[in-house]
């Protein structure tokens, strides 16, 4: 009986075993059509594995169809543009807070250029018009607008990816702008099996550049690099230089920003994700988004991560998508203007350490205590570091646009051709010192010029003087041009460029200080009784606009007291010297006290 009861048993394992290897063998069926066809796709991301998300997560479509057509129906190739992204990435088990973010940031609205546009063309002072208003309302403006949507309106965040070949179809495509990884890629010969495309939050530079290679030039500024004229000078031998941007456009190579030429650092380990995808608010201007300073890194403040709570959350929650940069449970994080967690820049017990975004390395950081002469001397209150430190700033003295109504050309924002054609030429590009002034923050500050030429001519070809208009304005921004010395005291207190007259010669005359210009404006033809390059004149009077309220060169007053410094500095050559500590005193004993050495000195020296 026992024997017939274990012959039972081992029966019934057999059977057992036998139904569960049966089972095993059989592969379960696809979650969702997608992955019928597409059996081995590589992941885009570790955070976004196709075993847990699939393909319809993403890309929409008809999960339950085996069939090809069927299941492409609605599908979207590109999740992260922006007219899709509520549907997609802003879905609310994914990055719903996001989003809205997103499509409120500068570099989705572009009210920034767009208003500067319309106040210099047509001073119109109070536009509230952005990318998506344009795009719903093709006759929503006059001659500025028209200029947008043909020349400015190719770089946005609703602009179509892949909509044309090489860098310009880079560009665009909302989420995917920043956080695609850029290749050259083909359709997949195999359908079944493709590499995706990767995904990634340590954003390349490369990423950054493809868009802010113009105007201001910061992308290549950084990197060292200078957009020279069109002469392809100089010569490689007998033939151009072969150093070419985008647009066939020729560069130099000028000194790198010190953070890269040293340190190697990229965009993002400046920029924060606030400052890049926006806070919520729909700035006018990029500097209301951008959320670092200098003095993030080089001054901090920190917070414990365990203290900060949805801060701290953040700053853990964006180190671990980072995957290089350790998790700083444990340690305090810097802290950005608008008080954001700097999650790289990490303070452990009394060590200070800022982390390099693309691959987590260490990189030393020097903290800038106030006690320095230099940065709290008396006088220096309102100078902004990149006063000081910017080595250069790109200069275009003449863009020069023709506006053919006879012409069409195509609009960025609808994609068809309009009647209305503009061309641009440029003939007067320079890279020198920044000009100085006062920014709309009332911080001394760099300045370059913007200067617009624009000739109009009618539907029959000719030129129309009354359409015409030329708008010479200067404006403020951080060139990217950051080097450790910082520029001489006569560099500021002495030099024509930097005061804001312009190239030339700067010296007194019978007790009062004369300029004599090297760029002749009377006989320039454009009708201006001030050099191209001045900013402002010898009296302070103002020469040119400038691109936001608030801002202007320096003043009568202010143009006095800084040349009254210029004519210490042949003795009194450093910052601790005492004559600075209260210089109007040290002034007025200079014009009571004739015994003192100085005048000893400018006796010696003076005709």
């Amino acid at each position: 009986m026992k024997r017939i009861l274990i012959l039972i048993i081992l029966s019934l394992t057999t059977v057992l075993i036998y139904q569960e290897n049966r089972r095993s063998k059989i592969l379960p069926l696809p979650t969702e059509g997608c992955l019928s066809c597409h059996k081995s796709v590589s992941d885009p991301d570790t955070s976004h594995p196709i075993s847990a998300f699939g393909c319809y997560s993403c890309h929409m479509g008809n999960p339950y169809s085996l069939d090809k057509e069927r299941g492409h129906l609605t599908m979207v190739k590109n999740p992260g543009d922006l007219s899709v992204v509520g549907s997609t990435c802003g879905q609310a088990k994914c990055h719903p807070d996001i989003v809205p973010r997103v499509k409120k940031s500068i570099m989705a609205t572009n009210r920034g250029i767009i208003k500067t546009l319309e106040y210099r063309w047509e001073k119109i002072e109070n536009s509230n018009k952005d990318v998506e208003y344009l795009m719903a309302k093709e006759n929503a403006g006059g001659l500025a607008i028209d200029q947008y949507r043909k020349m400015c309106g190719g770089c946005h965040l609703w602009k179509k990816r892949g909509d044309r070949q090489g860098e310009i179809g880079k560009r665009g495509g909302g989420c995917s702008d920043c956080h695609i990884i850029d290749k050259d890629r083909k359709e997949p010969i195999d359908v079944t099996k493709f590499q995706h495309p990767e995904i990634t939050t340590r954003i390349p530079s490369e990423n950054c550049v493809k868009c802010h290679n113009r105007s201001a030039r910061m992308g290549l500024s950084y990197f060292g690099k200078f957009e020279s004229e069109g002469y392809g000078t100089p010569f490689d031998g007998w033939e151009l230089n072969q150093r070419r941007l985008s647009g066939g456009r020729f560069y130099l190579n000028l000194p790198a920003d010190i953070h890269y030429a040293k340190a190697d650092m990229t965009c993002i380990d400046c920029h924060t994700e606030t400052g890049v995808m926006g806070d919520g608010t729909r700035h006018e201007y990029m500097e209301g988004q951008v959320d670092i300073t200098c003095r993030s890194c080089h001054d901090p403040l920190f917070t414990s991560v365990k203290e900060a709570g949805e801060a701290g959350d953040l700053a853990v929650k964006l180190a671990f998508l980072n995957k290089k940069i350790d998790i700083p449970q444990e340690a305090k994080v810097g802290r950005s203007k608008k008080g954001k967690p700097m999650y790289n820049l990490q303070k452990r017990g009394d060590q200070i350490v800022f982390y390099r975004k693309k691959d987590g390395a260490p990189i030393e950081l020097k903290i800038f205590p106030e006690k320095k002469p230099h940065h709290s001397m008396a006088g220096h209150e309102r100078l902004s570091c990149q006063s000081c430190h910017s080595a250069w700033i790109p200069q275009c003295y003449g863009c020069h646009i023709t506006y053919r109504k006879d012409l069409v050309q195509k609009d960025w924002l609808s994609g068809e051709k309009t009647p209305g054609q503009f061309r641009e030429s440029r003939s007067y590009i320079r890279f020198s010192k920044p000009t100085l002034g006062i920014n709309a923050s009332g911080m001394v500050a760099p300045f370059s010029p913007c200067q617009v030429f624009v000739s109009v001519f009618d539907r029959k070809g000719d030129y129309v003087h009354e359409e015409s208009l030329n708008t010479l304005t200067m404006t403020s921004f951080d060139p990217h041009t950051t080097q450790k010395g910082s520029r001489t005291c006569h560099d500021c207190h002495g030099d024509p460029k930097s005061l804001g007259f312009g190239e030339g010669i700067l010296y007194k005359k019978e007790k009062e200080w004369r300029f004599r210009p090297t760029y002749d404006a009377q006989s320039s033809g454009m009708g201006i009784d001030f050099p191209l390059d001045a900013f402002v004149d010898i009296n302070g009077k103002p020469a040119q606009l400038t691109s936001r309220k608030g801002a202007r060169p320096f003043n009568q007053e202010e143009i006095g007291k800084i040349l009254d410094v210029d004519g210490c500095f042949p003795c009194h050559v450093r910052y601790e010297d005492k004559i600075y500590e209260d210089f109007k005193q040290s002034r007025r004993r200079f014009e009571t006290e004739k015994d003192l050495p100085c005048w000893e000195t400018a006796r010696r020296y003076t005709p």
